[in-house]
């Protein structure tokens, strides 16, 4: 699961990925960063109350 923030894209695995996976993300995350340049971030802010009730998961910032 994702969603766009300050900075790039934060993430979060649901079970353990190793370090390969994670930068396959990263790359993801700077190409989508690129793609959501011109949109609206506020458009996103409602899918926030979803991010609190995740259950205990590792999270990781990925950098635009």
């Amino acid at each position: 699961m994702w969603r766009p923030v300050e900075g790039g894209v934060e993430a979060v695995a649901f079970q353990e990925l190793p370090d390969g996976a994670w930068q396959g993300l990263a790359d993801e995350a700077r190409a989508m960063t690129a793609f959501l340049a011109e949109r609206e971030p506020r458009a996103y802010r409602r899918y926030n109350h979803w991010w609190a009730k995740l259950p205990n998961t590792e999270v990781r910032m990925l950098p635009a």
